[in-house]
């Protein structure tokens, strides 16, 4: 069988994992290891369009994704996308940005940030486009 490698944005992403669609295979994918501060430069990064190693997911034969490679980067985003964290000047993703991290919200999946500075319209944009 060929492998064919395709792009797939935060926006899609995000939507596979609420669905649960992600898988985490513990023999090889270690725990989450993350510090605060290492999720908030990679979104500091990722809006200053600094390149960022790839994230690499199987497709299986169900539909489901497997992470590869990855998985602490999906990890911050999609924490991120849902107000865990800001960003190093103290502003959050808008979740009325994105329609799917609004649902999610509206259905107490997540509080979002309601008191505090909130990245711009194009910001938001250009986390969700993300390949």
């Amino acid at each position: 069988m060929a492998t064919t490698p395709r792009g797939m944005n935060v926006t899609e992403a995000y939507r596979s994992f609420r669905e649960g669609h992600f898988l985490v295979n513990r023999t090889y994918q270690r725990k989450l290891v993350w510090t605060l501060e290492e999720k908030i430069r990679l979104i500091d990064s990722i809006l200053k369009n600094y390149p960022i190693p790839l994230i690499l997911l199987v497709q299986t034969e169900r539909g489901d994704y497997e992470i590869i490679d990855g998985m602490q980067r999906l990890n911050a985003i999609f924490s991120f996308l849902e107000n865990g964290f800001p960003i190093s000047d103290g502003r959050y993703f808008d979740v009325n940005e994105f329609p799917t991290a609004k649902e999610m919200a509206d259905n107490g999946k997540f509080a979002p940030i309601t008191n505090h500075p909130l990245l711009t319209r194009s910001e938001c944009a250009g986390i969700l486009a993300l390949n």
